[in-house]
């Protein structure tokens, strides 16, 4: 949907009674579970932990991902440096390493987060990979493996974010699983601890392995806009999702209550406007994002409000044939 081309209302009909009915977005989107049908009085959104079995990998993935990961398939020797640098032994590593030094969550072991785990795991129709908390005073979560992934939460997380943030974020990299994102985000994650090293003993030269990088990093960042996608269905709350970015910029547990969702929107609409507005810094940004692993905290804003918006967006909720948009 290009800017200019601003969807004011959508038409759903309800899975319950067929009645359709026109919804004002950005109303709706100040409070989605208040979003009923005007004949039966049910909620026409799914946004109380249903499951959303019908949505499809297509309505969850962004274009932006579909394409980088498209340019990273079509470089040569991509596949054949995946293949064997991610083979089994890569895989039970980095299993070994969890249940070595990290905690493996289960129904006895943190049985509040493994709740929320399986909540966010059957909202998303995903199985459910081993799930461990790390040690580390950085807020993070990662899922990694090839055929056999792990997803990772550390305490920093879990002691700066509510269940619902926390949900939402175990949502978020459970879409990787549920997308195929895994395999090419252990080869960043290995890259950035240096073990491309490995490769020299197949005589991969530098020069080879440069523009495989450049991809994988590209790729890296637009992959998380789709997991945002999965982190926003899985609370069915934007601003649950900017509350957690704001968290990730530099929100703290203490001055949660003080930080304002409507504020840090417009602050990534001027972040958008400065970059836009100036070739040189736009320039600059470009090069300076090029191996970093993830997007900007307010363009990931900026992408999540655009798909909230989106006529896309409230058709996976109400799990109805694609609706009508109205402009205007």
């Amino acid at each position: 949907m290009a800017d200019n081309d601003v969807t004011t209302a959508v038409t759903l009909e309800c899975r319950f009674c067929n009645t359709k009915n026109r919804v004002p977005i950005e109303r709706a989107l100040k409070d989605l579970p208040a979003v009923k049908c005007g004949s039966c009085g049910i909620g026409l959104l799914r946004v109380h932990g249903e499951p959303l079995a019908d949505v499809t990998d297509d309505q969850i993935a962004h274009p932006f991902d579909r394409e980088a990961l498209d340019t990273l398939k079509k470089i040569p020797l991509a596949a054949t440096i995946i293949e064997k640098l991610l083979g089994s032994t890569i895989d039970k590593l980095a299993r070994f390493r969890m249940m070595a030094n990290a905690i493996r969550v289960g129904p006895k072991q943190a049985p509040r987060l493994w709740a929320l785990y399986l909540e966010a795991a059957g909202r998303l129709n995903v199985d459910p990979p081993p799930l461990f908390i790390a040690q580390t005073p950085v807020i993070n979560a990662w899922a990694m493996g090839a055929g056999q992934p792990t997803v990772t939460v550390t305490t920093a997380l879990i002691e700066h974010m509510d269940d619902r943030a926390i949900c939402g974020v175990l949502g978020h990299e459970l879409t990787h699983v549920r997308l195929g994102h895994v395999t090419y985000r252990t080869l960043v994650i290995l890259m950035l601890q240096g073990a491309l090293r490995l490769l020299d003993v197949f005589g991969l030269a530098g020069m080879v392995l440069k523009p495989i990088q450049i991809a994988l990093y590209r790729w890296y960042q637009m992959s998380e806009l789709s997991a945002d996608r999965g982190e926003l269905l899985t609370t069915g709350s934007l601003e649950q999702f900017v509350r957690t970015q704001m968290t990730l910029a530099g929100g703290t547990a203490r001055w949660a209550d003080d930080l304002d969702v409507a504020a840090f929107i417009e602050q990534a609409h001027e972040a958008e406007a400065m970059r836009d507005g100036d070739l040189l810094l736009w320039a600059m940004e470009l090069l300076s994002s090029s191996e970093r692993t993830h997007p900007l905290n307010v363009w990931r804003v900026h992408h999540a409000l655009r798909w909230a918006q989106s006529p896309e967006f409230f058709q996976a909720l109400a799990g109805k044939a694609a609706p009508r948009a109205i402009s205007g």
